[in-house]
């Protein structure tokens, strides 16, 4: 059984209802299994690899299914070292015509907008917080790649609710029930891995914020 995408996920509520004729209502049991999901489980940090364009002063994120940013690092492209762009409020702050390396970001709907076009394609690492949102632009997330049972147990559970099946609902209403606290308590517990680090020694290798120029 192949559980790795947006697709297969669509070919196996047919496939696990016997049902050929719920192809269309697939992508609304998706949807709300999701709506479930993100009450239910909290938002894990991600980290995207992004390319900039030539010439152009955005990038489409509309694929990582972004709840939040959190940092953007630019990579220098001389030495691989990755510097810390400055996160503003989209529309406050002035958008310059000439090409250059960007030193301001900010989120603008499913884009990232710098403060210039860059001069050079260059490559960006993206911290955000990812929200469970499969799409064709989207096909996959950390929820379905690291727990496709409980992906597919909350769709098909609205599978059921919409067949009026209340067993079939239930059996895996009660997956859900089982499953999800433990899926809690170990993104919990990565979190205080995080927060119990020395502040002191926090500071030691921390990524100089980027100024507008390469030495």
């Amino acid at each position: 059984m192949a559980l790795t995408n947006y697709s297969d996920l669509q070919t196996q509520v047919a496939n696990w209802m016997a049902r050929s004729d719920l192809t269309g209502e697939a992508v609304d049991f998706i949807t709300l299994g999701e709506a479930h999901l993100n009450r239910e489980i909290p938002a894990v940090e991600m980290d995207a690899t992004l390319a900039g364009v030539v010439d152009s002063r955005r990038i489409d994120i509309a694929a990582q299914s972004m709840e939040r940013p959190i940092a953007l690092f630019l990579i220098d492209p001389s030495s691989g070292d990755e510097v810390m762009l400055t996160q503003k409020t989209d529309g406050t702050f002035p958008y310059a015509a000439t090409s250059s390396c960007p030193s301001l970001w900010a989120i603008d709907g499913t884009n990232i907008d710098f403060d210039c076009p860059l001069d050079q394609a260059y490559s960006f690492r993206f911290r955000f917080r990812q929200k469970f949102s499969l799409s064709d632009s989207a096909p996959t997330n950390w929820l379905l790649t690291n727990h496709p049972d409980v992906y597919l147990a909350a769709v098909l559970m609205w599978g059921g609710v919409f067949t009026r099946n209340s067993p079939f609902a239930s059996n895996f209403s009660a997956i859900l029930e089982r499953v999800i606290p433990s899926i809690k308590s170990a993104i919990a517990q990565s979190k205080r891995g995080v927060l119990t680090v020395d502040p002191a020694l926090s500071a030691i290798g921390r990524r100089p914020v980027y100024d507008g120029q390469f030495q």
